[in-house]
């Protein structure tokens, strides 16, 4: 019969090289995500996994995440609450448009974290509003920037200060958009700038950069918070709207989505980029009664299905959302 003292001794020994083994795995992992949240912030060495990697291999992290098939495109809508940002992802090139405010840019870079961002080629601020470029100092800090484009309107915002020291920081060339500059991003396809036409609106809204993604036979809208003098301006100066998908102006706010723009956009998708609680009651009804007068047939909003994600492969949309809550225009 073995001795109890020895059986004690082995059984501690047993524990201890448990404890020891758990120590260590703590203590690897830890310094594995150290050093993977410092190369996502600041070295951006390829060959190491990012912390999104890790989340996303084992199942979590932002949803929808696309896997694009060849010859696909894909434009998601970013839940940022009440509040714009959409990222276009197409034949290697990534632009996005606005970010949201300072409470949510999390959510934001979390986004393009896990959906395989390294570089931004282009980012458009649409106006200097908060809502829509609030934290865009810490996108330009995070990520590979190529250009950074905004309409010329003067602001003495904190935000744009913050934005304008960090691009200056990193080199970042910062410039104003121009109506009818295209962005040639393959073969048929491109994103052209449409608006604003003009420099001399009181609305601020009003001088929103107005963009329009064409693939093939599929098209997608980008109208920022534009109003609805700037839109009567775009139908005024003959310029193509019509579009398959639009990004709703100023969430669904009334002073918005005329008749006669939605009638020369006629979108078959619309999306609202609203909060779940918004002051402003948005979407407002008259405007989900404009859309479907004109044949929509379907509206999305981050408030109701989270991350909104549009892939087209040049002729056919499919749609992928967070959730699955339906949307009706007569809410």
């Amino acid at each position: 019969m073995l001795d109890p003292r020895i059986v004690r001794q082995k059984k501690n020994r047993r524990k201890a090289l448990i404890s020891t083994i758990i120590c260590i795995a703590a203590v690897v992992f830890l310094a594995a995500m150290l050093v993977m949240h410092l190369n996502d912030r600041y070295f951006h060495i390829g060959s190491i996994p990012s912390t999104y990697d890790v989340i996303r291999f084992f199942g979590s992290g932002a949803k929808p995440y696309a896997e694009l098939s060849e010859g696909e495109i894909a434009v998601s809508f970013v839940d940022v609450g009440q509040g714009d940002c959409e990222l276009i992802t197409a034949n290697g090139c990534n632009i996005l448009i606005d970010c949201g405010d300072v409470d949510k840019i999390d959510s934001t870079i979390g986004f393009l974290r896990y959906s395989g961002v390294e570089k931004l080629d282009l980012v458009i601020v649409t106006h200097p509003h908060d809502d829509h470029y609030g934290a865009m100092y810490k996108i330009l800090r995070d990520f590979d920037v190529g250009e950074v484009i905004m309409p010329e309107l003067e602001t003495d915002s904190r935000s744009y200060e913050k934005l304008y020291v960090e691009a200056a920081r990193r080199g970042i060339p910062m410039r104003y958009a121009a109506a009818g500059e295209s962005f040639r991003l393959g073969e048929d396809m491109y994103l052209d700038i449409l608006a604003p036409i003009f420099l001399d609106y009181d609305d601020e809204n009003n001088f929103s950069i107005v963009a329009r993604l064409v693939y093939g036979e599929t098209s997608f809208l980008f109208t920022g918070d534009l109003g609805r003098d700037g839109e009567l301006d775009l139908i005024d100066a003959g310029v193509t709207l019509r579009s398959d998908v639009l990004k709703v102006g100023h969430h669904g706010s009334a002073g918005s989505s005329s008749d006669e723009f939605l009638r020369a956009v006629a979108p078959r998708i619309a999306v609202f980029e609203t909060g779940k609680i918004n002051y402003y009651g948005h979407p407002r009804g008259e405007v989900l009664e404009r859309l479907a007068a004109v044949g929509c047939s379907k509206a999305y909003s981050t408030a109701n299905n989270g991350n909104i994600v549009i892939i087209s492969n040049g002729k056919e949309l499919r749609e992928l959302t967070e959730r699955e809550t339906a949307y009706s225009f007569e809410e």
